[in-house]
């Protein structure tokens, strides 16, 4: 008897503490390639249907990478000055967050250069990263405070109203974010996870493990998803049978 009380005990208390909660699933992947990059501070990718753009901090600009070569085809030099995230909008649109400037923008680009448009504050905040997915633009911020870091995912729509506002509490150090047309991945800066999230419910529903330490850009190109790291180079990682989408 004391056995059986002992496994009703346990199966209840693994229910209670969610045991086998979604956020620790791992979810299987692996490298499929690795393309060297020249080093710099680098923050989000973005993917413009052929090549991977590497936004970087500390006043660099943003790489045009050709992804099989890791060449720097072109250069574009922002409206701020540390560039975290870019993801495209509509035709020739851009947003954009700056960490330093505490602003998320609208930009065009002309002659290689981006000149902003619209723009809204996140201050105190800082924005780090940021994806549209057609229909809603999601935003990372940073609350830093002498209590600590707060952490948020905002979901705006294309005017930048704010439509939800969501405290990020069991992912450390949220970094930069990726859309594969279903599901939100969120780079985590501390512990080399991107985790799966639901981008109606926000709930995680796994993680998969970074080839990188201090991982930050994430994109996804349709079939697999792009990683880097502050100073990593770009990783192309498959996730197994594809089936986690």
């Amino acid at each position: 008897m004391r056995h059986l009380e002992l496994i009703a005990v346990i199966a209840a208390a693994s229910i209670l503490c969610g045991a086998s909660s979604k956020e620790n699933t791992l979810i299987p992947a692996f490298v499929t390639n690795k393309v060297e990059i020249p080093a710099w501070y680098h923050e989000g990718l973005y993917f413009d249907g052929k090549n991977i753009w590497v936004n970087n901090g500390f006043k660099g600009n943003t790489w045009v990478v050709d992804p099989d070569s890791g060449k720097v085809i072109k250069e574009i030099t922002p409206a701020g000055t540390f560039t975290e995230a870019l993801t495209a909008a509509e035709k020739d649109i851009y947003i954009v967050t700056d960490w330093d400037m505490r602003k998320i923008y609208t930009a065009r680009i002309e002659n290689d250069k981006m000149t902003a448009e619209n723009e809204i504050s996140v201050g105190p905040a800082h924005p780090a990263g940021a994806v549209w997915t057609g229909k809603d633009l999601f935003v990372i911020t940073w609350a830093r405070s002498l209590s600590g870091t707060r952490f948020h995912l905002l979901k705006m729509d294309h005017r930048f109203n704010l439509l939800k506002d969501h405290s990020i509490e069991k992912i450390e150090e949220p970094c930069q974010l990726a859309w594969d047309g279903e599901n939100l991945w969120v780079s985590s800066w501390y512990d080399r996870r991107i985790y799966k999230m639901d981008p109606d419910t926000l709930e995680i529903l796994g993680y998969m493990k970074s080839p990188v330490k201090k991982t930050t850009g994430l994109a996804w190109d349709g079939k697999y998803l792009w990683v880097t790291g502050t100073y990593a180079d770009l990783y192309k990682m498959e996730l197994q049978n594809n089936k986690y989408r």
